[in-house]
């Protein structure tokens, strides 16, 4: 199963690549002068390389995205063209949602300019701090369900909470729920098996498989669907960073103990999930929320390929920040604009900590963390490791208001996923704010008093290619 996924992913497309650049080029050398001129095949090369080069340049996009592939292209002059034109062939927007609303104000105006959705009311929202807890009340309101339910994953596994999600749909179905599954093809690759989904199809649930994984190598299955919502009846709705899997909710402990965060919303807010669900179902949505609520929230999304809103409301939000900005991520990898932000108000006395794992799900991604840390570090920004283990959690706390969704702290989150997030103020930011003080009390300060001449130049190179893992 290892073998099939390493065989499977994108790095081992282009290691394959680059073993069949050094291929061409000991061609190039050895047999080509018999054919052509060898300064012919030269010149060949870097008029590929250069044609290339000036599509990417020619392209809109931001530039640390640019300078990676530009490196890539110009390290390996045939293999880095080739890459580069498989991962940027055939890209079109897809799952655009548009929310028809007569607003007006500011950030909810920009939200459905960028992501479609807008500022809207709720009833009321409840904060979790495990996954145990959200699951009891997600599976309570699945089979409460008498309309429809909208589900939407990064990773499913079978398992015991496979099993307690498979009997809420059964119970949902026999109410009469209409039930649309939306997995991921990558996050779930040799997780779910084939079994599993036939048994998610008995239970009633009318399963898509979003860019599923195949031999053939395309662009799109870069582009990761890593929202998690949950929405029954267009009444409740959940997001968050917990997947449905045993290890959100601890019953299985690869890496420690697994912390996360969700987050439920009841009311017209909820309609506005659906819909991103809806827009990811039919690649595209349009729709009015009916309703009000007593309090107001934004909930928000982003695609590939269209401007950023999650990166610009989190800069615009620390622009704005007079007290506090604290951050519990797995991954920290920011843009270099997310970096300025954050360097800035460190700097203006802002008290701006971050929270990431002490145990890793992935060492390459730990020590891209650490590298950026290192750099934030000496503009008064603090980092900690969550001692207990991993740190999955995913929010992010800006004075008076609290960022809860899917979203990471990294360039993938902010510029290539599909993801969703949502903006609540009030008594709920207090709720994430003590339990993020209860986490930096078995959390400890990240220090690296010295680092190997050999760490230092991959973290050097994990930086320089960050944009395109």
């Amino acid at each position: 199963m290892r073998v099939l996924k390493i065989i499977f992913s994108l790095n081992f497309l282009y290691i394959i690549l680059i073993a069949a650049q050094i291929a061409a080029i000991i061609f190039l050398c050895f047999f080509v002068p018999s054919i052509i001129p060898l300064a012919a095949a030269y010149a060949g090369t870097f008029l590929l390389s250069a044609i290339t080069a000036a599509v990417l340049l020619g392209r809109g996009g931001d530039s640390e995205a640019k300078c990676a592939w530009f490196l890539l292209i110009s390290a390996l002059p045939v293999a880095g063209a080739v890459i580069y034109l498989i991962a940027t062939a055939g890209k079109r927007d897809y799952g655009m949602l548009k929310v028809e609303t007569a607003e007006e104000n500011s950030i909810g105006k920009c939200a459905n300019s960028i992501c479609g959705t807008c500022e809207t009311g709720y009833d009321s929202a409840v904060y979790f701090r495990d996954g145990v807890t959200l699951f009891d009340r997600m599976f309570s309101e699945i089979k409460r369900a008498k309309s429809r339910v909208c589900i939407e994953f990064f990773i499913v596994r079978g398992g015991h909470i496979f099993d307690m999600f498979l009997e809420a749909l059964k119970e949902a179905k026999a109410n009469g729920a209409e039930i649309k599954m939306l997995i991921d093809g990558v996050g779930s690759a040799f997780k779910l098996r084939r079994k599993d989904l036939n048994r998610l199809k008995d239970a009633g649930a009318e399963v898509k498989v979003f860019h599923r994984i195949t031999p053939f190598p395309r662009s799109r299955l870069n582009f990761r669907d890593h929202r998690k919502i949950v929405a029954i009846d267009g009444r409740a709705a959940f997001t968050g960073g917990i997947n449905l899997a045993d290890e959100y909710a601890n019953i299985s402990s690869p890496y420690g103990v697994w912390k996360d965060t969700g987050v439920a919303i009841y009311g017209t807010a909820a309609q506005i999930f659906e819909g991103m669900f809806n827009a990811m179902w039919y690649g595209s949505y349009t729709m009015r929320p009916e309703g009000s609520g007593e309090k107001l929230c934004l909930p928000y999304c982003d695609s590939p390929l269209c401007k950023t809103f999650c990166e610009d409301l989190y800069v615009q939000q620390l622009g704005a920040a007079k007290r506090r900005a604290h951050i519990m991520t797995p991954y920290f990898c920011v843009t270099e604009k997310l970096a300025g932000a954050l360097e800035f108000a460190a700097r203006r006395g802002v008290d701006v900590k971050v929270i990431i794992p002490h145990i890793p799900d992935k060492k390459y991604a730990f020590e891209l963390s650490k590298a950026c840390a290192r750099l934030l570090s000496e503009s008064g920004v603090k980092f900690y490791e969550f001692t207990p283990g991993f740190m999955h959690a995913k929010a992010f706390i800006c004075d008076d208001r609290v960022f809860l969704g899917s979203y990471n702290f990294d360039y993938r989150s902010m510029r290539v996923n599909y993801e969703c997030g949502i903006m609540l103020d009030g008594i709920i930011c207090e709720e994430v704010e003590a339990d993020f003080e209860d986490c930096l009390k078995r959390s400890e300060t990240l220090t690296e008093s010295k680092i190997s001449p050999a760490k230092r130049i991959s973290r050097f190179v994990l930086r320089l290619f960050a944009p395109l893992i």
